[in-house]
């Protein structure tokens, strides 16, 4: 294990962050209020609008199957730099076209970039952190996916009310002043890669609870990271300037989630953690069916925020302690490809339900069921193995 100066893990967190708030905060989730004004900017109908929303996941899916053989071939920092450049392009592209075919061509590009992201970024500052900072440093790592909501939820309102153009080209400049960041922590390096020790094919025990029980999460968070602006507009007559606070909110608690999760795995071990995040997740996934009070909906808007990246955060920790950091990018890899196949069928499947029913209500009940079972899934991975002890 490397030892590492404080600011240095820091620094290299910090990287990984901006990585995440790229890819993941607004390359996926400034979607969330952009689609209400795509469709009353005339810019999509609401199928199409949905059909955007799913390329977004198709590409997702794309990226979390080709990141680990891209990062083999090329090494996770030089996939990482280029998924970052590629998000940027797509989202100035998106500006200037509105015709559907030329945004679903880039709105597949930045779920893609996600992909590469969310699975490359947290391995490669893990194997370079001391084991005592995981926590922290994980949960770091992720709160970029809260950031990038956070400024999405105001930014999208405010440029997008009059000119919709000028929304992507916040967006845009947004992620152009991460990159410049983060572009130097990635420069790729000669140091040898960490190899990933012989396994089974399938992974066994705590490995392969984990591994049924965290693409659940796909289905259980997707109400309220597709279709909970458009509820709140829509389903609830609410002002779009309202929609995008409670959107904001949800990224605050996204922001500050993976920092918490963190901190307690630290204390509590990542399994319980883990087990944790998926319970109260399901409780605020279905708190707009018991109350769609202001009180309320703030608080599913933060909790899920909070427990969506947080979940990812020590979902990975999680999988580091089980099998060690040699085989940790495989098999995060392998966890991030089933959650991104379930969030593209989940996601289409949610689309069709919607425009056949038009009720959010069956959406969150679905959701809060898929995390219920994937708490008790979780439970049953036993303690973790000796892998850490290898570090």
């Amino acid at each position: 294990m490397l030892n590492r100066l404080p600011f240095t893990w820091w620094s290299l967190a910090l990287a990984g962050l901006c990585a995440n708030m790229i890819g993941i905060g607004i390359g996926r989730f400034s979607y969330v209020p952009l689609l209400p004004l795509i469709i009353d900017g005339g810019w999509a109908t609401p199928s199409g609008a949905a059909q955007l929303a799913a390329a977004n996941l198709i590409g997702y899916l794309i990226g979390a199957l080709a990141a680990h053989p891209l990062a083999v071939r090329l090494g996770a920092p030089a996939v990482i730099r280029g998924a970052m450049l590629a998000l940027l392009f797509s989202l100035v592209a998106c500006a200037f076209q509105p015709a559907l075919a030329w945004l679903w061509i880039w709105r597949c590009l930045a779920g893609a970039t996600g992909g590469l992201v969310i699975i490359l970024a947290a391995p490669h500052v893990l194997s370079q952190v001391d084991a005592k900072v995981r926590g922290r440093a994980v949960g770091l790592v992720f709160s970029g996916i809260g950031l990038g909501v956070v400024f999405s939820g105001f930014a999208v309102p405010a440029f997008g009310a009059r000119h919709l153009q000028a929304a992507w080209l916040a967006l845009a400049a947004c992620a152009a002043i991460a990159i410049v960041y983060a572009w130097p922590k990635f420069a790729s390096d000669a140091r040898p890669r960490l190899a990933a020790p012989p396994g089974p094919l399938l992974p066994r025990g705590a490995m392969l609870a984990l591994l049924c029980a965290y693409p659940l999460d796909a289905i259980g968070y997707l109400p309220h990271t597709v279709f909970w602006v458009e509820y709140l507009v829509h389903g609830l007559s609410m002002p779009m300037s309202v929609g995008g606070a409670f959107w904001a909110v949800f990224g605050a608690g996204a922001a500050i989630g993976p920092l918490l999760t963190g901190m307690i795995a630290d204390r509590l071990g990542f399994r319980l953690t883990v087990i944790g995040c998926m319970a109260c997740k399901a409780f605020a996934v279905a708190l707009p069916l018991m109350s769609t009070s202001t009180a309320a909906l703030f608080v599913s808007s933060f909790m899920v925020g909070a427990l969506t990246p947080g979940l990812v955060a020590v979902a990975s920790g999680r999988a580091l302690e089980i099998v060690g950091p040699g085989a940790h990018q495989r098999n995060w890899a392998m966890m991030t490809f089933l959650y991104a196949l379930m969030q593209a069928l989940g996601g289409y499947a949610m689309a069709a339900l919607y425009g056949a029913l038009h009720s959010f209500d069956l959406l969150f009940a679905i959701g809060a069921s898929a995390l219920l079972v994937a708490a008790v899934i979780a439970s049953l991975g036993g303690r973790p193995q000796v892998a850490a002890a290898r570090d």
